[in-house]
């Protein structure tokens, strides 16, 4: 790991006196040093690679010789330092830490100028997407002059917790977050959940309705365990309890169908139009088939496959079915394929009352929309395309309940 730290003037004329530095997770173990990098350094020594320390002139000169012969001395390694003026910009730092940032990294804002330690996450954060590299310990050092104890402390966890509140905030606003490389987790909890919804916008991404919703249901889990110990996770609790309330008539559901339903209306609500519409075909064909040829079963998936052996065949049955029931308007006829034809003559009726299906609105839903994208056209803008998949969704949703 690179170790980035600062130096102060100290407030002594002679610059900073000996202090008894601890760690906050082994208050046993003292480092004696008159600099906070001392201690850093020596509870860390075989991780650390390089050393950098952020200075101004006037703490480079008076301080720079003694701490450099100090770690040299103690530790054999070669501290570099790097020259900013007293009231440098957050710029400045990240471009000079992005010149030389090749590995994981430590930051150290005990000395830290002016603005620094408040835009330290700001940093961080830039540094971790634009170098894919992690901070993996935030220290800062509490000197207490009377007793002359220096307590360390690692600010780590807030600042994942940061990373992880403004990601939960981005889910719930947009359905989405960035790639877990960004969070260095060692809670199983929290760590499961930001898989959780990696795992959903995976899914998403490839358009895998079925295990969409199922993760949706992981997700909502997920945050009800974090919510069981909210006084531990009081930072994270208006998120998940957002992200709860927005998941929950999806999770409660019986209905497989309607539980898709909700989803497709969901990814509206959300401006996910390219993928509601990719969801909607499959959602209308399979209930289609479901209550056409196995209107009893819970299974029909199984059963279909049984007798037809290709997805291709599910489509051009369900494209038949369209046709056969006036809902697609179009002379289009695949029912002389022979499979077709074999199921055709066992008679099936659909047990379902056909008319409150909205059939103009579903017919303007593939000639119009859902066609068009398939063949990379545009839409026309006169169309009200979550008009249509809505009252599209709905007529689906009655004919499920009320049919």
């Amino acid at each position: 790991m690179q170790y980035f730290t600062f130096l102060g003037v100290g407030t002594l004329p002679e610059g900073y006196e000996e202090a008894l530095y601890s760690f906050e997770d082994n208050k046993e173990e003292i480092h004696a040093s008159k600099y906070v990098q001392s201690a850093i350094i020596e509870k860390f020594q075989s991780a650390i690679s390089e050393v950098f320390v952020f200075c101004t002139e006037k703490s480079y000169s008076l301080g720079a010789r003694n701490i450099k012969n100090e770690i040299k001395t103690k530790f054999n390694i070669d501290i570099k330092f790097i020259t900013i003026n007293e009231f440098v910009k957050i710029e400045e730092i990240l471009q000079k830490m992005d010149e030389v940032l090749k590995e994981d990294f430590i930051i150290d804002v005990t000395h830290s100028f002016r603005n620094i330690p408040i835009s330290v996450t700001m940093i961080s954060n830039y540094l971790e997407v634009s170098t894919k590299k992690q901070l993996k310990h935030l220290f800062y050092g509490n000197y207490n002059r009377e007793t002359n104890e220096g307590l360390i402390i690692d600010l780590i966890n807030q600042y994942e917790n940061s990373k992880i509140a403004s990601s939960l905030m981005a889910f719930d606003q947009f359905l989405k977050i960035s790639d877990t490389y960004l969070y260095n987790l060692n809670d199983n909890k929290i760590n499961n959940l930001m898989k959780g919804i990696y795992q959903f916008n995976h899914m998403l991404d490839y358009c895998e309705f079925d295990s969409c919703v199922h993760s949706i249901s992981q997700i909502y889990n997920f945050c009800q365990s974090i919510l069981k110990e909210k006084d531990k996770y009081i930072l994270l609790t208006p998120y998940l309890k957002s992200i709860q309330k927005k998941l929950s008539n999806i999770y409660i559901e019986k209905n497989d169908a309607i539980k898709k339903i909700k989803f497709i209306k969901l990814l509206l609500a959300h401006n996910s139009l390219q993928i509601a519409i990719t969801f909607t075909d499959p959602l209308i064909r399979e209930e289609l088939v479901h209550y056409y040829y196995f209107p009893d079963s819970k299974s029909f998936k199984e059963e279909l496959l049984n007798k037809i052996a290709k997805e291709s065949d599910f489509y051009d049955l369900s494209t038949d079915l369209l046709f056969f029931l006036n809902i697609r308007n179009s002379s289009k006829n695949i029912n002389s394929k022979d499979y077709i034809v074999n199921i055709r003559n066992k008679n099936n009726n659909l047990s379902k009352d056909v008319s409150l299906l909205d059939k103009e609105n579903i017919n303007i839903f593939y000639i119009k929309i859902r066609n068009v994208v398939n063949h990379g056209g545009k839409i026309d803008q006169n169309i009200d395309v979550n008009k249509i998949i809505l009252k599209c969704l709905d007529s689906i949703e009655k004919f499920i309940k009320e049919g």
